[in-house]
C-alpha cells in the first residue's frame, strides 16, 4: 500500500527555482529543507490529535516520524500521516469513520485540510525566499 506522500505544493515555485539557481543555491537541500519543514509541521499535530483515541498506542506508534526526503529523477517528496503496514490501518477509520463511529474531523484535517495545505504551501515558499534572499545578501 503506498504511503502518504506530500511534495512541493506551493504556486511559483518554478520561479523560485529558476531564481535560485540563478544566484548559485542548491536547490536540491532547500527542496530537502522546505519538505522536512513540512514533515515537522505536521507531526506534532498527528501525535496531539491522536491522544484522545489511545487505546493501545499501536495507531500513534504508526506515525510516520522520520522525516526523510525520497526522490524520484526530479522530483522530491516526503512521507507524512500514518503508516498502515506499520500498526495505522485504523487511522483509516478514525480519519473516515464507520457506521458506529463518527469520523475525526481534526484527524483528517491534520492531513488533508485545506487550512493545512494552504499552511503547507505558505511554509515551503517562506524556505525559499528566505533562501533566495540569503544568497542576494540580504
Amino acid at each position: 500500500m503506498k504511503k502518504n506522500r506530500i511534495g512541493l505544493q506551493f504556486k511559483g515555485f518554478d520561479e523560485y527555482a529558476e531564481k535560485l539557481e540563478r544566484l548559485g543555491g542548491d536547490l536540491k537541500a532547500v527542496t530537502e529543507r522546505a519538505l522536512q519543514d513540512t514533515h515537522s509541521f505536521m507531526t506534532p499535530k498527528l501525535h496531539n490529535d491522536m491522544k484522545r483515541h489511545h487505546r493501545t498506542g499501536q495507531t500513534e506508534k504508526s506515525i510516520d516520524d522520520h522525516a526523510k526526503v525520497e526522490w524520484q529523477g526530479m522530483e522530491a517528496s516526503i512521507g507524512v500521516g500514518f503508516s498502515i503496514r506499520n500498526g495505522g490501518l485504523p487511522s483509516i477509520f478514525l480519519m473516515y469513520g464507520t457506521p458506529r463511529m463518527p469520523k475525526d474531523t481534526k484527524l483528517y484535517n491534520d492531513i488533508y485540510g485545506s487550512k493545512t495545505r494552504k499552511e503547507i504551501a505558505r511554509l515551503q515558499e517562506k524556505v525559499f525566499a528566505s533562501e533566495i534572499r540569503r544568497r542576494m545578501g540580504g
